[in-house]
Formats: C-alpha cells, sequence, structure tokens
C-alpha cells in the first residue's frame, strides 16, 4: 500500500466545516472525534444531537469515497483530546502517510487541543472559513453552526515541538500510566524490562547478584541522562523521602506525556 491521505476531524455541531474540504482536496481516510456517551456527565439530549452531526457528517464522506473511523472521545477533557488525536496522528506517520488536522470543526477547547498534536507530530493544520452562521435550526440540520457557501481552506504554519528524547519519554509516560510518585530504583527497572540501553543489567536493583558499582552507575545514568533534564523543563520534581528520591509527575510532564502518542 502506498503512502495516503489522512484526516482528523475532532468534531462539534459543524457539517460544511467538515466536509467542505473534500469538494477540492482527496483523502483517504477520516478520523472523526466526538463525544458519543455520556461520560457521566453529559445530557442524553446533547449525545444525541452530536450523533446526528456525526451521522450527516460520515455519510457525506463515504459519498466522495472516505473511509470514515469513529473516536468515542470526552472532548471537554483537554488531555483526552490530545491523547486520542495524538495517538492516532502518530499510528498514520509510522505508516508513512500525509495528515492533515481541521482545526475548525469543533469548539475552541478541541481547536487548541487538535494544533497542539499537529504540532507535536508535524501534521498539517487547517482551518475552514465559515461565510455566515445558521440562524435558524433548519439550516444548522443541513450546514451545521457555520455555513460555507464556498471552499475556502486556510493552511496554519506549525513549528516542530522539542519534546523530550525516546528515554525521557518513556519515563514521562511511565509515570503517568502509574498515576503515583515513583522511586529513581522502580524507574530503572522499568527502564531495563523495556530493554533501554545501559540500564540492561538493571532489572532488579534488590539483587545481591548485582554490584554496588553496576546499581551505582545505573542511577548515575538515570539522574544524568534523564531525570535532571527533566527536572530542568518542569516535568518531573524529585522529592527525598528517606533514603531515596521519590519523582513525582508535575503538570506540563502530564500534558507531554498525552501527547506523546505513546500513552494507550
Amino acid at each position: 500500500m502506498g503512502e495516503e491521505i489522512v484526516h482528523i476531524i475532532p468534531l462539534g455541531y459543524e457539517i460544511d466545516r467538515a466536509v467542505k474540504p473534500f469538494e477540492k482536496y482527496k483523502a483517504n481516510r477520516a478520523h472523526i472525534f466526538c463525544v458519543l456517551e455520556s461520560f457521566g456527565k453529559y445530557s442524553t439530549k446533547m449525545i444525541q444531537e452530536q450523533k446526528y452531526f456525526l451521522e450527516v457528517v460520515s455519510r457525506k464522506l463515504r459519498s466522495y469515497g472516505i473511509e470514515v473511523i469513529t473516536h468515542n472521545v470526552d472532548m471537554f477533557n483537554i488531555l483526552e483530546v490530545i491523547r486520542h488525536i495524538s495517538n492516532v496522528i502518530f499510528e498514520e506517520k509510522m505508516q508513512q502517510n500525509i495528515v492533515y488536522v481541521n482545526i475548525s470543526s469543533a469548539g475552541r477547547l478541541s481547536s487548541v487541543a487538535a494544533y497542539l498534536a499537529a504540532m507535536a507530530h508535524d501534521a498539517k493544520a487547517y482551518y475552514v472559513v465559515a461565510d455566515r452562521y445558521s440562524t435558524s435550526e433548519k439550516e444548522k440540520r443541513i450546514h451545521g453552526i457555520s455555513i460555507c457557501d464556498q471552499v475556502r481552506v486556510n493552511f496554519l504554519e506549525t513549528f516542530k515541538m522539542q519534546l523530550p528524547s525516546k528515554n525521557e519519554m518513556i519515563v514521562l509516560v511511565k509515570l503517568c500510566k502509574e498515576k503515583r510518585p515513583m522511586k529513581t530504583t522502580e524507574i530503572i527497572e522499568y527502564l531495563a524490562s523495556e530493554g533501554v540501553q545501559g540500564f540492561e543489567k538493571c532489572i532488579d536493583m534488590r539483587s545481591r547478584k548485582l554490584s554496588r558499582k553496576d546499581k551505582i552507575n545505573c542511577l548515575m545514568k538515570l539522574n544524568k541522562r534523564i531525570l535532571e533534564k527533566l527536572e530542568g523543563n518542569g516535568y518531573i520534581e524529585r522529592i527525598k523521602v528517606g533514603r531515596y528520591n521519590q519523582i513525582v509527575l508535575k503538570e506540563p510532564g502530564k500534558y507531554v506525556a498525552h501527547i506523546s502518542g505513546l500513552l494507550q
């Protein structure tokens, strides 16, 4: 299979802004992200309304021969939106596909999340310009909130985010999954279990078979190569608890973990 063109579409109560670009631009596949369940906090009416717009948009995209994949996401939780969109962009780009991200087809929060994910993974972000807005329920059911008489797509400039290194990211993602502070020895053992170069000997830091020298080397590598950089960027905090350091994930580190494309 050759290179494919893929669009990421966070969807609110829009139709034209999600569909209009495909009158001009071709695509193989579209990933639509929207709220399809209450998540214990959203009304049945809101979910039914969202399902209507998803159905209309999906039908129109399929009429253009575009494969549609739907993702059920809490679109009012920015970390969840970042995580889901980043994961899909990461996976599609691993397949050498070209990825476009629509940042105009949902609310402001989703737009911010989509733009951040696009920049983090070097995808192409675009904004669909509306000519006017629906003034009646009938217009809204046909066009969505925004009405696009013409195809006007503005491609936005993005810059490559300087994300942590692969090994630094492994630590951030592990901390995020654990949802608790971790001891340095726990992190070393995890890196060893993941086959990270330089930590192979440290699969069990409590083993008597592991020399004191090897233990100290592993601690120094962790501190110098990973923890000092993460702490310097404000992603983690090291807290002394008794004889050991505990590593705490800070809020910026949580965002980076979610945008990594690795937090499944």
